[in-house]
């Protein structure tokens, strides 16, 4: 037994806790340390000291290399790359061509996709902290109101946002009750390009856990002809002094309008669905279809993001904590401007 506790001990001292090795030291131009990777793409690292392999997690891909290999297993594909990833003063340096063979040409740093929305690729955002006022909204453990709950994650998005530069819109940034109505109709301006919901879950089930993100699923004939979504169509035809003696225009118009939110928005579910999964320590339901009605009646691309359950004891602790509101909050931007980044809208 104290020989364990031995061997334990000295893993720790010369793994520091299990963390990820720090940079120490010049590099040859192009190597790159996992410290400095891992804060450049904002990525989640780990570090096993005992089988010298490091784990990353980039959008929804998990990558694996071993100190003295110059192969990279991700999910179930080996790469070569041009030599082995090896330590130097402690730090796990990675060759030059890493980051292009297993990222991918594509690969989007932290700092590029947050300069991609200040150059003009996301202008404005609506961002809708779910009930309020009258109404509180799913009641949870303790008497926790999912109200107070999204208002205060909203507020955190929204601050991450504009530190990215962008416009944000909020339905509501006080206990006031907003209709759904006008929720949608404030999404409804020719200059937003994104309608971000924020919500909490329930269920009779205490058990019930994990986070969701929903878009916007398949819309009837009902649909399309819903009174709140006639109304928002009428209104942005006209900020766009679009003839209203010309219906075929509108109706076209309206249809490449709804085409490209039923194109984007799905794409735009899945990635904060795995930014959350990938950033935030719960279960992950998934990214799903479904017909809320500020889903279906917004005109631009949106999703709905469900950041817990608050009649599930665990979550509902966690949702009180203000450090796991921001880590909520900062994913969801980060996974947004990153999809918007490498969609070039």
């Amino acid at each position: 037994m104290a020989r364990t506790l031995i061997l334990v001990f000295c893993l720790f001292l010369v793994a520091g806790c299990a963390s990820i090795p720090r940079t120490g030291g010049p590099k040859p131009a192009g190597e790159i340390s996992a410290q400095e990777l891992c804060r450049k793409y904002n990525i989640e690292c780990r570090w096993d000291p005992v089988s010298q392999t490091i784990t990353m997690f980039y959008l929804n891909k998990k990558i694996q290399g071993m100190v003295g290999s110059d192969m990279v297993v991700t999910d179930k594909n080996r790469i070569a790359l041009s030599a082995p990833l090896y330590r130097k003063h402690g730090a796990v340096i990675f060759p030059p061509d890493f980051e292009r063979a297993v990222f991918g040409p594509a690969s989007v740093p932290q700092e590029d996709y947050v300069r991609g929305a200040q150059s003009g690729r996301l202008r404005k955002v609506v961002v809708d902290a779910g009930h309020g006022g009258k109404d509180p909204g799913a009641i949870g453990v303790g008497g926790l109101k999912e109200k107070d709950v999204v208002l205060d994650i909203a507020r955190r998005v929204k601050k991450d946002f504009e530190a990215a530069g962008v416009t944000v819109v909020m339905t509501r940034d006080s206990e006031d009750f907003i209709s759904l109505a006008d929720r949608t109709m404030m999404a409804s301006q020719p200059d937003v390009d994104l309608f971000v919901s924020i919500h909490a879950n329930a269920n009779k089930t205490r058990r019930a856990n994990g986070i969701e993100v929903y878009y916007v699923g398949a819309l009837s004939r009902d649909d399309k002809g819903e009174d709140q979504r006639l109304a928002n169509e009428k209104k942005i035809c006209s900020l766009y002094n679009m003839r209203s003696d010309i219906p075929d225009l509108r109706a076209v118009a309206m249809d490449m309008l709804y085409a490209y939110k039923c194109a984007f928005s799905p794409g735009l579910s899945d990635a904060v669905a795995q930014g959350l999964a990938h950033e935030v320590p719960r279960q992950s339901r998934g990214s799903k279809p479904e017909r809320f009605f500020v889903l279906r009646n917004t005109l631009i691309p949106a999703v709905l993001v469900e950041v817990g359950f608050v009649t599930n004891p665990k979550e509902a602790a966690l949702l009180k904590d203000n450090a796991f509101r921001q880590r909520l909050a900062d994913s969801i931007t980060k996974s947004v401007l990153r999809f918007v980044y490498a969609s070039g809208i």
